[in-house]
């Protein structure tokens, strides 16, 4: 797995290096974000300084993150969601 720590995926976003973020559901209220580089092939998922994933337990809080970090410099994003399970609202 490719990983990538915030630091340089804010650099990257800001050189437009980055194609487009996924943001994806994990679990259910767990997201995490994957980026599409222009320079490098394949997926590279941000985590922590600790190389665990790093995890919002929101959209609008990952949403807010995302527009501070960028600076109006946001690429493409993705969102893919889990399907609700049969006994879920």
């Amino acid at each position: 797995m490719n990983t990538i720590i915030e630091a340089e995926l804010v650099d990257f976003i800001r050189n437009k290096a980055v194609k487009k973020l996924n943001i994806i559901q994990v679990e259910e209220s767990r997201y995490q974000i994957v980026a599409n580089l222009t320079w490098k092939e394949g997926d590279w998922y941000l985590v922590t300084t600790r190389k665990t994933p790093r995890e919002w337990a929101s959209l609008d809080r990952l949403a807010r993150h995302i527009c501070e970090k960028c600076n109006g410099a946001i690429p493409p994003i993705n969102l893919l969601l889990k399907p609700l399970k049969k006994d879920e609202p």
